[in-house]
């Protein structure tokens, strides 16, 4: 009897152990797979906001060009729905932008979450008291909100492409300079240089291309603008001519003054200079845009420069160099 008692007891315990772990199932939240297409960005906005003069604000901050590219492109491909709206159909996107007023807030207040619902994904929250606190406030922020979404866009293809990537450039970079770089797959051919190693596709439309070289650092603060396409140009003579003996690869000039635009950034834990602009063949016909990202190494008293470009005359072009821009964020 003393035996069956126990028997029991044991079954009990067993029972409200399963309960148990049911509850923390149920109370644990399914990470799944994100969904979107790439630069798809989710707006999530109250109606009373978008029927006021925010909409506007909106659409010029995610909707407005992207500096660099030879014709207009907006920040996003960016789908919009009222807050009322967003049920589970819409949680799984990997990129969202939340819009919302809030009474209580005492001010504006801008939030940003990770891999909340799905992964990977990015929630950036937004909400002000009234429709003139929150107009200013996204208008005040707007780098950063388009930064924020951006970078964890470029982080996503960055994962991409750690899971398929180019093996001759990903080699040959590492013969070149002792460094690797994941770069997209389709990146086939290479050329080397002194310090230098270009990288490409070899193809008429959507071409990437990835450039990796470094060149001695003075201890001057050589990554100013004018002084960067200086030195770009003098290096992509030497690497990269065209069929011609007077043609090369070199920056777009207006009046003689580079067209770039540039700003230091914080990734990888580092400082490095970003710049935009476009290329052209010199005495030729081929062009598009490019994005450099720079940084000073001064154990070694060098500067390293990671470049990717694009040529695609007949398409837009923002996605193609989103691709390139991932690739050179891996450069170790």
């Amino acid at each position: 009897m003393n035996g069956m008692k126990k028997m029991l007891c044991l079954l009990g315990a067993l029972c409200l152990m399963f309960a148990a772990c049911k509850e923390e199932q149920k109370a644990a939240p399914r990470i799944v797979k994100s969904k979107g297409l790439p630069s798809e960005l989710l707006l999530v906005v109250d109606k009373a906001v978008w029927e006021s003069t925010v909409a506007d604000t909106l659409k010029q901050v995610l909707e407005g060009p992207i500096p660099g590219l030879p014709q207009l492109e907006s920040h996003f491909r960016v789908t919009r729905i009222f807050s009322s709206y967003y049920t589970q159909t819409y949680t799984t996107f990997h990129s969202k932008l939340f819009v919302k007023l809030d009474a209580q807030a005492a001010k504006p207040i801008l939030g940003v979450s990770y891999d909340v619902i799905a992964k990977p994904q990015v929630e950036v929250t937004v909400k002000a008291a009234n429709v003139k606190e929150l107009a200013e406030f996204i208008g005040r922020n707007q780098d950063y909100i388009c930064d924020v979404i951006a970078d964890a866009q470029l982080e996503m293809r960055v994962a991409q492409l750690k899971q398929k990537y180019s093996q001759k450039a990903h080699s040959e970079l590492k013969a070149v300079m002792g460094r690797t770089i994941f770069a997209p797959e389709e990146i086939r051919a290479a050329k080397r240089g002194n310090n230098f190693l270009w990288a490409g596709s070899n193809l008429n439309e959507k071409d990437l291309n990835v450039v990796v070289y470094t060149y001695p650092w003075d201890g001057n603060d050589v990554l100013q603008p004018l002084h960067f396409a200086a030195m770009r140009d003098s290096v992509m003579q030497a690497n990269i001519p065209g069929s011609q003996p007077d043609q090369w690869m070199e920056t777009v000039r207006e009046d003689g003054l580079p067209l770039l635009t540039s700003r230091l950034r914080k990734l990888n834990g580092g400082v490095v200079q970003e710049v935009r602009g476009l290329w052209q063949m010199r005495n030729g016909a081929l062009g598009g845009p490019f994005v450099s990202l720079a940084r000073i190494d001064t154990a070694a008293n060098e500067v390293l420069v990671a470049e990717g470009f694009v040529y695609s005359p007949s398409t837009e072009k923002r996605d193609l160099l989103r691709r390139v821009e991932a690739a050179i964020r891996t450069v170790k």
